[in-house]
């Protein structure tokens, strides 16, 4: 394992947008690149930054000891790897799993690559291409620690910010899903929904995006995102005096759909926010805090 980190032989399957800005990272720091693309196009367009193009995947594992994946989709991966061919080259050798995939999957993958005699960690990339090999760059890792810090000079190549989550295989791709997939759209949508919503009604864009930098993000939501994570543990959500219960927010985010419809916007998105709210109140938390939402949210929608 130790051999493999200090490699400096490294293949990339998958050369879209992603995987190519991952290749040139490792060649601007003297890695020995191999990359594979079903495109071969893609994989040529490296070949004049110094990486070597593989013919077939089956070259691409075989030519290094650490191989890096990042293609489209879990069952891509699932197609190009788990040839008998490959499945025997691979054997022995670390795999760093960058493909977007879900928990369940990562998990099915683990079970393979354990089959297979492959150190695998699997990873979730929280950047978009141009910050790979930044600082600002950010790739969250699961699996075995002992893996992760045999290869951690390598991943250090990557991204600035390197953080193993622990050695549940799937707990990357749960944050993944977490913060790209679900905060980070939700809270665009919302304020999305309150620029139309200024639109409409003359208020100042610019204004509006200077109040939530300065006051919303780091006050209001920070707070109540850390307030909410000992409620959701403890599974008590009572009103305690620091925020304000349910029935305090109802009215105001009531009038926020009265406004979209007055002003000739879509309410859509209130009243999606309102409707928790107002189950929430009827299952009795109309003295609990936002976080009571989390009980609907935790168990599957009624059909």
């Amino acid at each position: 394992m130790t051999e493999q980190g200090l490699s400096k032989d490294v293949s990339v399957i998958g050369l879209g947008e992603m995987g190519a800005a991952l290749a040139r990272a490792l060649l601007s720091e003297g890695y020995r690149v191999t990359g594979w693309n079903r495109s071969r196009e893609k994989a040529e367009k490296l070949a004049g930054a110094g990486a070597l193009v593989a013919g077939s995947v089956l070259e691409a594992v075989n030519a290094s000891p650490l191989i890096i994946a990042c293609v489209a989709d879990y069952p891509t991966l699932c197609t190009l790897l788990r040839t008998p061919e490959v499945t025997a080259a691979i054997a022995g050798k670390t795999l760093i799993q960058l493909t977007t995939r879900t928990p369940a999957e990562a998990r099915a993958g683990q079970e393979w690559t354990s089959q297979s005699g492959v150190a695998c960690l699997e990873g979730a990339i929280q950047a978009y291409p141009m910050h790979i090999g930044t600082p600002e760059g950010s790739i969250l890792y699961a699996g075995p620690a002992e893996t992760f810090e045999a290869v951690k000079p390598v991943l250090a190549v990557l991204t600035g910010q390197v953080v193993h989550v622990g050695e549940q295989i799937g707990s990357a791709a749960a944050l993944d899903l977490a913060l790209a997939g679900t905060v980070v759209p939700g809270a665009t949508l919302a304020f999305l929904q309150g620029a139309a919503l200024c639109k409409a009604e003359g208020a100042s864009l610019r204004d509006y995006l200077e109040m939530v930098e300065r006051s919303v993000v780091p006050g209001l939501m920070l707070s109540t995102f850390r307030a909410s994570i000992p409620m959701i543990e403890n599974g008590n959500y009572a009103y305690t005096g620091d925020g304000a219960p349910l029935d305090a927010w109802m009215p105001g985010l009531q009038m926020v759909v009265q406004a979209a419809r007055d002003a000739g916007i879509n309410p859509r998105w209130s009243e999606f926010v309102v409707g928790h709210l107002e189950q929430a109140v009827a299952d009795g938390h109309g003295q609990g805090e936002l976080a009571a939402i989390f009980e609907q949210l935790r168990t599957p929608a009624k059909r």
